[in-house]
């Protein structure tokens, strides 16, 4: 009995490995077609997302550009139109429309104001210095509350 059966599974593997047709090949060959269609896939779809960044900064980079030569233009304008205000405003008038009673008088401050013996530099500092220290105790104050808690849940 032993003889039959061993002669049997010899026939099977005979004929197995008789054949030359390997149906592992034909799916190596689809997975490697597979695997390089995807990689051209993604490759297509980076090159397609970087030409798209690409054209998105060159907009940006474009219209930034004209901005800024519109600001620098504006600005020009400005300074013309200053200049040009500045030309009537120094010019001769006709002494006949205001009879030379008019005269220009400072309206700003000197620098020299004070308010209890301090300037506005002064004062700016002042005032930055407490709300610094009032900060500063705010967080203090906190952290020790933080702190305070944790002991006490400690001895629960």
């Amino acid at each position: 009995m032993q003889k039959k059966l061993f002669i049997t599974f010899a026939i099977i593997i005979s004929i197995i490995f008789s054949f030359s047709v390997c149906f592992a090949a034909d799916m190596l060959t689809e997975a490697t077609n597979a695997v390089r269609d995807t990689v051209n896939n993604a490759e297509n779809a980076v090159e397609g997302a970087m030409n798209t960044a690409g054209d998105a900064v060159k907009d940006s980079t474009e219209k930034t550009e004209n901005t800024m030569e519109n600001a620098g233009n504006a600005i020009k304008d400005t300074g013309n139109t200053v200049g040009r205000d500045i030309n009537n405003a120094t010019s001769p008038r006709d002494t006949a429309t205001n009879n030379g009673t008019y005269t220009a008088t400072r309206t700003s401050t000197d620098g020299n104001a004070t308010f209890m013996g301090m300037n506005a530099t002064a004062w700016t500092w002042l005032i930055l210095g407490i709300a610094a220290i009032a900060i500063i105790a705010v967080v203090w104050y906190y952290s020790n509350q933080l702190t305070s808690e944790n002991n006490h849940s400690r001895r629960d």
